[in-house]
């Protein structure tokens, strides 16, 4: 793993290749790739470090993995054109999308039908969102679909106002803190990104029985990996091939599929977010 994301630090001048030589300087290409920072930084890197080699090995272009501190240094650093290839919430791509053009490449298999859940800690009273009133509440993000617009708008529809109806509305910086704020009881109620609750179940973050969930949005389209109006159509294309052609029936593939909890990966494009379009007008949220 050190050899890893050290390769994705320092490899500035040789592209990666499967078989570690350089490729033929016409088709070499430097991708610098940007993700949505929605949890800690050292969970991050370890996340996405096998999908960068593979990448870089299969798409046959250097790979260069940024981290940035926030979302809005991810739409910064894409309009600013010092990332390639971003990782996106459907909210921020909508952003970066009308400020900078980022066109649609792939999504998650589970990004289609991506819910929030609204977690409270295990000995809180109330089994449904309405029995929070009053109480202390937080999103995730203000720029995260899965931790504010969506949220903000499954409560719009229940007639929730959550600034008067909370005696508290604060925002996490990422969803795993959502998750333990809630159960440290720091907050009553968390809407939080429901992959990472599960995640955090799974490896350990998240200690089982300490929170438990009272509501969940309807499914809607989430993340992509979106890339630069200006990226070349070879890249582009040998990208997307890369992304689809991952195969859950290959052990090596699993290792790249497993750590970004995906099956697989699909295209898409942009009329698959036209629902959060509206979302975001309704709400006058800063993404569109």
């Amino acid at each position: 793993m050190k050899r890893v994301i050290l390769s994705m630090l320092l490899c500035a001048s040789v592209a990666c290749s499967p078989t570690g030589r350089s490729v033929d300087s016409e088709r070499t290409r430097l991708v610098r790739i940007g993700v949505l920072p929605d949890q800690a930084k050292e969970v991050l890197a370890q996340r996405y470090a096998p999908l960068v080699e593979y990448l870089a090995a299969t798409a046959e272009v250097e790979v260069q993995l940024r981290l940035p501190e926030s979302y809005e240094a991810l739409l910064e650093a894409f309009e600013e054109r010092s990332i390639e290839l971003g990782w996106f919430g459907a909210l921020t791509f909508l952003r970066a999308e009308r400020e900078s053009g980022a066109e649609p490449l792939v999504s998650r298999d589970i990004d289609l039908s991506f819910t929030t859940a609204f977690v409270t800690s295990s000995g809180a009273t109330g089994r449904s969102i309405g029995d929070f009133v009053g109480r202390r509440f937080s999103f995730g993000p203000r720029l995260s679909t899965s931790g504010h617009l969506m949220p903000r708008y499954l409560l719009y529809q229940l007639g929730i106002d959550p600034e008067t109806f909370f005696s508290e509305v604060r925002y996490s910086q990422a969803h795993d803190q959502t998750v333990l704020w809630a159960a440290n009881n720091e907050v009553d109620l968390g809407a939080v990104n429901s992959t990472v609750h599960q995640a955090m179940l799974l490896d350990g973050r998240l200690e089982a029985g300490k929170v438990r969930v009272v509501g969940q949005t309807p499914p809607y389209t989430n993340y992509t990996w979106a890339v630069q109006p200006h990226l070349g159509e070879e890249v582009r294309s040998r990208l997307l091939d890369a992304f689809l052609s991952l195969d859950r029936t290959m052990a090596s593939h699993r290792a790249v599929l497993d750590p970004v909890g995906a099956g697989g990966f699909v295209p898409v494009s942009v009329a698959d977010y036209d629902e959060l379009r509206i979302a975001a007008n309704l709400l006058d949220e800063p993404g569109r």
